[in-house]
């Protein structure tokens, strides 16, 4: 069984996240920390047979490990279930030991999760019900604040809702942590007015779409006095830079749409701009961009020299 869903239809379709009654080995992909934790947290205890989950990191588990506590059935290992954190970071000897080895699970379950997928995830999803938690489209955000606050307890009107995703990066830990600091004003949430969540939320987002938009016009000027504006907020520029390097894909082959009987106004406008692009600039732009997020995940200052030399060129 292999399920890949977005947050909100996961916590429904699997709202315990594993199976009670049918214990032994899982996977489960989770492309964030902050939601990985939401769904782990979700598994009740009663699953257990009386013990505590213990938790590991895939890096410290051995071979030898796993035979002594996993072949091994005797009174004190029969019942312990196991998370593994990381499992992608586990030694190719550990992944061969699990996809091979005849395990006697018993009544134990033993989760892998991940935060990358790797041949050894591929592999698993043939083996085991594995779940993956998918990445939001950035026109999904308002499901995925919507999501967050209900596990978080933290009900907003509509006005603030959309006010947070104008203002907060559209990231789930940001946005977690808006959610807890509006939980601390000590007032029924649903009674907050925008007045009284303004000074203490400041705009920060990137808006990536506008970003998009401006370079797909060639409004290359303005793009680049944003950006360089921007530059402080690290993890923003290393999305947006993702996001227009698979933005530029899109317009270097509008072929996906194809397949689409209503596309969406991102897909009517990423359609429009591809005719101003030849295929030369494109890659032109998608090596520079690439370049940009190496520069901005290694905190390099360079980063913001090689936006002030791109704005410089729009004079040219």
């Amino acid at each position: 069984m292999y399920s890949s869903l977005f947050p909100w239809e996961l916590i429904q379709a699997y709202p315990n996240l594993l199976t009670k009654g049918k214990p032994g080995p899982y996977a489960f992909s989770c492309y964030d920390p902050y939601l990985e934790k939401i769904f782990l947290s979700s598994i009740p205890k009663t699953f257990l047979e009386g013990e505590s989950w213990k938790v590991l990191a895939g890096p410290e588990i051995t071979v030898n490990w796993l035979e002594d506590n996993l072949k091994t059935l005797d009174f004190f290992t029969n019942s312990q279930s196991y998370k593994v954190l990381l499992s992608e970071q586990m030694s190719p000897k550990v992944k061969e030991f699990l996809l091979t080895e005849d395990i006697d699970w018993g009544v134990r379950y033993f989760l892998l999760t991940f935060q990358k997928e790797d041949k050894f995830f591929e592999k698993l999803k043939k083996k085991v019900p594995t779940l993956k938690v998918k990445e939001p489209r950035f026109w999904e955000m308002g499901k995925l604040l919507k999501f967050l606050c209900e596990q978080t307890g933290v009900g907003l009107s509509y006005d603030i809702q959309n006010y947070l995703l104008e203002v907060i990066p559209n990231e789930p830990g940001d946005l977690i942590i808006a959610l807890k600091k509006l939980a601390l004003l000590g007032r029924n949430p649903k009674d907050l007015r925008l007045v009284d969540i303004k000074d203490m939320l400041s705009k920060e987002r990137i808006d990536q779409f506008e970003l998009a938009r401006l370079w797909g016009e060639k409004k290359n000027q303005r793009l680049y006095e944003l950006l360089i504006e921007l530059s402080h907020d690290v993890d923003g520029m290393m999305s947006f830079f993702r996001f227009i390097q698979g933005h530029i894909i899109k317009l270097s082959d509008t072929s996906y749409m194809q397949g689409k009987s209503k596309p969406s106004k991102y897909d009517r406008q990423v359609e429009a701009t591809s005719r101003l692009w030849s295929q030369a600039d494109l890659r032109d732009e998608l090596r520079f961009f690439g370049e940009c997020e190496i520069l901005a995940k290694s905190r390099s200052t360079n980063l913001i020299q090689q936006l002030r030399l791109k704005k410089i060129s729009c004079y040219q």
